[in-house]
């Protein structure tokens, strides 16, 4: 048998393990026709006697089908470099959008659906990167396109939770609020609060200017306008600390005036609606309280205890304090909603 016939039998083998019958299905049946008419030339040879064997013609086919085979070998490498390049981008862009939503649901309580579908989608990056490692990339991109379809499902749960924040209108009422607070600071020399839901921040204004900041905790629909009792909401208004409590279960406490009268004009309209059920009450007992901002609250605002010891001591009963969803989409986890509400469009 002539060398070039191993080295032929050996490329076959070579493109069977790449996965010739897979990525060129025609080229590597045809090479393999080309090994079987070869092997058929060897065996017409081999049937006669040794001094009529000529193997030259044979040989010279061989050669061209190893060149053949060669060439189609750096193909199917080639091409499923290719795949595998272009499933790391889609991959890396995946994974890059599960950590987005995973970030913004650290920032909401209320992240049940958000949560549930990225975590699916996880999974299904998981599988899609085990089946490129098998070498399956069409399964794989497929798989990974599954994963996408959570990861939208769980944008628009995202978009739907916090579609308030998403109103332009909306955020210029609470920056108003906001600034107001402030202007009656300065114009007072006295102490105001404002409370940023979704940055999570309360900020101590004396004299107009901002004198400390500290991280605060809500309760389970915190990000949500409280509406009535049991909702677990956190108001969202103009109010007045109306007594210090220094030692409560929550640590020290401040009673703020919820409900006021915009509230209950707003409860007395929701009810007129028929947006809330008829024996709804509105509810009440809103405090800023310690016991640390990572523990639930039933729609108070929460502190460290060592920020509410500071806090105790600037406020007096009459103190101010004014919570609004957000003044700014800039460097919050807004700026992701936008982009998530923007795709869906």
């Amino acid at each position: 048998m002539p060398p070039e016939a191993s080295r032929a039998i050996a490329l076959e083998q070579d493109l069977w393990r790449a996965g010739g019958s897979l990525f060129t299905p025609r080229e590597y049946d045809s090479y393999k026709d080309g090994l079987k008419e070869a092997q058929k030339q060897i065996d017409a040879e081999e049937s006669k006697f040794g001094w009529f064997r000529d193997y030259r013609p044979v040989q010279s086919d061989l050669k061209r089908l190893v060149t053949r085979g060669d060439a189609l070998l750096e193909r199917i490498n080639d091409e499923k470099e290719a795949k595998a390049r272009t499933f790391a981008l889609s991959a890396d862009a995946l994974a890059a959008r599960i950590d987005g939503l995973y970030r913004i649901t650290e920032y909401f309580n209320e992240n049940d659906d958000v949560r549930k579908n990225v975590a699916q989608a996880e999974i299904k990056l998981s599988e899609a990167r085990l089946l490129v490692g098998k070498e399956k990339y069409e399964l794989a991109a497929e798989t990974a396109g599954e994963g996408g379809l959570f990861l939208d499902q769980s944008e628009e749960a995202a978009v739907r939770l916090l579609h308030r924040y998403l109103d332009s209108d909306q955020r210029e009422k609470w920056r108003r609020w906001a600034d107001e607070a402030v202007k009656e600071s300065a114009a007072h020399a006295s102490v105001a609060i404002v409370v940023n839901k979704i940055e999570r921040k309360m900020i101590i204004y004396k004299g107009g200017e901002a004198k400390a900041r500290f991280d605060i905790g809500l309760g389970k629909y915190g990000l949500s306008d409280k509406i009535r009792a049991g909702d677990e909401a956190t108001p969202e208004g103009r109010y007045r600390i109306i007594r210090k409590f220094g030692a409560t279960k929550f640590y020290k406490a401040l009673l703020i005036d919820y409900p006021n009268e915009e509230d209950l004009r707003a409860f007395a309209e929701a009810k007129k609606r028929g947006l809330i059920p008829s024996g709804a009450g509105i509810g009440g007992e809103i405090e800023i309280h310690g016991g640390g901002k990572d523990s639930l609250t039933k729609g108070c605002v929460g502190l460290e205890n060592k920020d509410m010891d500071d806090l105790y001591d600037w406020v007096d009963v009459g103190t101010t304090v004014t919570i609004v969803g957000a003044t700014r989409t800039e460097n919050t986890i807004l700026t992701e909603i936008e982009k998530f509400k923007k795709n869906a469009h």
